[in-house]
């Protein structure tokens, strides 16, 4: 009875032994798989032009600023992580206009008194408008905010970020599209 006893929990602890070493397998083998989809990127994806008016009055064209790395961060006055995240690209913007790096907020599914209070109670100095018609949001096929766009001096999308984008993320990005 002992004998028979052993046998079964040496046999149940091999075969979790075995479990374990096929996930270990498996995982190593997607991080592979991983690393060389990072290796072998797909050509930059050009940003879709558009054209806004901000809420001071100015005209925006993205395809006005190629030569120019440019942030454009969707967001609205009603997101959560969208207040989380407005600091950040307010110092990014404070750090890098100095270079030329460009900004723009669009702000979508917003009003316009609800972006513009948005802008004032963060603090906001680079320029932002609203997407009245979402052609812009249709366009980037947005499905929620804050989405962000780092776009290169030659116009094409270097980074995007879905969710809050950390300064530190920001600033780095930045950095390797100017």
């Amino acid at each position: 009875m002992v004998e028979k006893k052993t046998l079964y929990i040496f046999g149940r602890a091999l075969g979790v032994a075995f479990i374990i070493l096929l996930a270990f397998t498996l995982s190593a083998c997607k991080g592979k798989e991983k690393a060389a989809e990072q290796d072998a990127k797909p050509a930059a994806e050009t940003a879709v032009p558009f054209k806004l008016t901000t809420f001071d009055g100015k005209a925006f064209s993205l395809e006005a600023m190629k030569g120019k790395a440019v942030v454009v961060n969707f967001f609205a006055s009603w997101c959560g992580p969208c207040k989380l995240e407005a600091p950040a690209l307010e110092r990014a913007y404070q750090t890098f206009k100095v270079v030329g790096v460009e900004f723009i907020g669009v702000a979508v599914d917003d009003t316009d008194d609800g972006a513009k209070g948005f802008i004032k109670e963060f603090k906001l100095s680079f320029p932002a408008g609203r997407d009245a018609s979402g052609e812009i949001m249709k366009s980037y096929n947005l499905y929620g905010v804050p989405k962000t766009y780092i776009i290169g001096k030659d116009g094409s999308v270097s980074y995007s970020h879905s969710g809050v984008i950390t300064e530190e993320i920001l600033m780095k990005e930045i950095r390797k599209a100017i």
